[in-house]
């Protein structure tokens, strides 16, 4: 169990207060007029006093006592994702009783605070009972979800003070991109991309794979024309292709535009960059579902450049989705230049650029690969899944 990292003291309802001075005033009058109810008035004046002594005593001393005994919360979960928190207060040893006790939680993301929440009252902490506080929590950003600190108030009814226990701990939930889902004809994306034609370098057959067949295209081998199916085309002059796949090279490079906008825009960046990320994240899952190894390259930083293959395996697709969840625009224009020529050089594989730009560069027409703008992100998206 957690005590409080510190307490916080304010003076109770003012209300209370004129009103027991109200009281003291009348039952002074009322005594020196009528000598009888002096007693009384006494009485009167007294009462209130010992209430307000005693249960300020109370809610100091069940302040003193209280622990945090358990705070739930996920490690991660996907934006537009929801989940319930829980904070589970106690007092330790025997101790005055809290009743009404109000609790509320921090939120914030990238050093922001994004709302302290609303407060969750528990009816009656005991030595023996034990009271938990919830909330249902949403989140529709990407990144570092940090809850914390707890704040707990304690006053009992009549005390001069209310005392606010602050647990100072935060709890860390990294928040995944949004799932999409996307359309069947995604795979246009990738027609061709294995090897019928002849290779310039010798490798053994043995090491390559059969995938599949495919219409003819010149310069394609025609050792690797499938017989038996282009004699059963109805176009006498149409041709297919057995493809063939070297598995240990990879199929697709996918690229991410992370550089910094050039025209004042960030707020519209970010809105691309958010949809991208998500785009790019369902796109390597579509792939993965495929049998398809995926080179993924973006800036993260100065130079800080990241580089994941990513086999058809969930466990690098959720390295993936850990390292989407803190990508920023960070990157320089310089940077993705060099990073787009050197996977357009490298063998085999075909490119897949996801920019942010609402049209290719020039630079980026005259190199062969694919280039997706923010306009194709909808047209590829069937839907949002929401968790």
């Amino acid at each position: 169990m957690r005590r409080p990292s510190r307490y916080e003291f304010t003076i109770a309802s003012p209300i209370g207060i004129v009103m027991f001075g109200l009281s003291i005033v009348a039952a002074g009058i009322a005594g020196a007029f009528h000598p009888a109810i002096r007693a009384f008035s006494a009485f009167v004046v007294s009462f209130p006093l010992l209430w307000i002594a005693l249960t300020t005593l109370a809610t100091l001393t069940a302040a003193s006592a209280l622990r945090s005994v358990r705070v739930k919360v996920p490690a991660r979960m996907r934006a537009f994702g929801s989940f319930r928190l829980q904070c589970t207060l106690a007092l330790r040893g025997f101790t005055f009783p809290a009743v009404g006790v109000l609790t509320n939680a921090r939120f914030s993301m990238s050093g922001t605070a994004i709302d302290a929440g609303p407060s969750a009252e528990i009816p009656l902490l005991t030595g023996r009972l034990a009271g938990t506080s919830q909330w249902d929590v949403t989140t529709n950003r990407r990144g570092i979800l940090f809850v914390g600190p707890f704040r707990t108030a304690i006053e009992l009814p009549g005390s001069a003070v209310r005392v606010t226990g602050i647990f100072d701990k935060r709890h860390a939930i990294t928040v995944l991109p949004a799932t999409y889902h996307l359309q069947p004809f995604v795979d246009t994306l990738l027609a061709g991309r294995h090897a019928a034609a002849g290779r310039f370098e010798k490798l053994p057959t043995a090491i390559e794979e059969y995938v599949g067949v495919r219409e003819y295209r010149p310069g394609d081998s025609p050792k690797l024309i499938h017989r038996t199916l282009s004699l059963r085309a109805r176009d006498p002059g149409q041709f297919y292709v057995r493809e063939f796949q070297d598995p240990t090279r990879d199929d697709v490079s996918l690229v991410l535009d992370t550089a910094q906008p050039l025209d004042g825009e960030r707020d519209l960046h970010h809105y691309r960059l958010e949809k991208a990320i998500c785009f790019v994240c369902a796109l390597c899952r579509t792939f993965a579902a495929r049998r398809l190894t995926v080179r993924f390259i973006c800036q993260r930083g100065v130079a800080d450049v990241v580089t994941l293959r990513l086999r058809p395996r969930d466990a690098d697709l959720n390295r993936l989705e850990m390292e989407l969840a803190t990508i920023d625009l960070n990157g320089d224009r310089a940077t993705l230049d060099r990073i787009l020529l050197n996977e357009v050089r490298r063998y085999g594989a075909a490119v897949i650029f996801v920019s942010l730009r609402r049209h290719e560069e020039v630079e980026q027409q005259r190199l062969p690969m694919v280039t997706l703008t923010p306009d194709h992100v909808p047209v590829f998206t069937r839907e949002v899944a929401v968790p």
